[in-house]
């Protein structure tokens, strides 16, 4: 068995060699060492057979050592090459009338006893939902958004005296015919709201128009990156990061309707004006 390791270490050396490159007289006075010991310890000797395995073992943590810092050496180099790199910007801009609009219609309802308090406010919320359905508006655009029953205390000469109940209800409500915003405010007005909160009107579906802003603040980075190179005398490698921030804002309006239960004598104009879409990206390049 021990006539083959002289052979096998020939072998090993020139793989060493190639693979890491050793040092060669280094590993030329290890493997002639390693085939010495035939000559220095007779046939079968378990010292010889020691050493043998101890220096196998050295040259095997030293190449294993050696693989390690050249595969650093690759590591490091490559995260020099990817300093080398370079970014440009571009911003699309879309704009586009809004098509839905979101209104907020409450109701405050007091009384001095909280059962009778809820039971006219859900007569009063009622009526609203029913006319509000009745001009087509379906029961997955009516959400109600605020329930909240609180006591009404009284202070008479130093004390604390229970006078009533005040009940707040809100109704969040999505108006897909942006045209009848207004009137869909006068009626829920005329049936019993008090309160309107806010008008806010925007895109339902903005993914389209998002996709063509992108593709115009692709093409602008681009076009910015290829001038960059051409006056700079460089040229660009691969695209190796993308990043994407958006900005759409809803047109919100605040209005004092139907505080004090008073009806408008005509539905108050709403104008939806228009909706603007931006998308700003960054490609970063590497440099060749």
């Amino acid at each position: 068995m021990l006539i083959t390791y002289f052979a096998d270490f020939v072998i090993i050396k020139q793989s060493l060699i190639l693979a890491f490159n050793f040092n060669f007289n280094f590993l030329n006075l290890f493997c002639m060492a390693l085939s010495n010991i035939k000559n220095i310890f007779p046939e079968g000797s378990s010292l010889k057979n020691l050493i043998w395995w101890l220096l196998a073992f050295s040259l095997f943590f030293y190449g294993v050592e050696r693989m390690v810092s050249a595969g650093n050496n690759l590591y490091n180099r490559g995260l020099a090459v990817s300093e080398h790199t370079i970014s440009f910007s571009g911003e699309g801009k879309v704009k586009a009338a809004p098509d839905t609009a979101r209104f907020e219609a409450g109701l405050v309802t007091e009384g001095k006893d909280s059962i009778t308090v809820q039971n006219e406010n859900s007569d009063k919320i009622n009526k609203i939902i029913k006319y509000l359905k009745s001009r087509g508006v379906v029961d997955a655009d009516i959400k109600t958004s605020q329930y909240n029953l609180s006591p009404k205390y009284d202070y008479i000469k130093g004390k604390t005296i229970l006078s009533g109940y005040i009940l707040n209800q809100s109704l969040t409500v999505t108006v897909r015919d942006i045209d009848k915003v207004g009137e869909f405010l006068d009626g829920a007005v005329a049936n019993g709201a008090n309160q309107i909160n806010s008008v806010s009107m925007f895109m339902d579906n903005p993914e389209e128009l998002k996709a063509k802003a992108r593709e115009a603040a692709i093409e602008a980075a681009r076009a910015k990156a290829a001038l960059t190179a051409s006056a700079g005398s460089f040229r660009l490698g691969r695209l190796i990061g993308f990043s994407e921030s958006s900005g759409e804002e809803p047109r919100i309006f605040y209005e004092a309707l139907g505080k004090g239960g008073g009806v408008a004598s005509s539905p108050p104009q709403i104008e939806p004006g228009s909706q603007e879409i931006t998308i700003i990206v960054n490609l970063t390049y590497q440099l060749r």
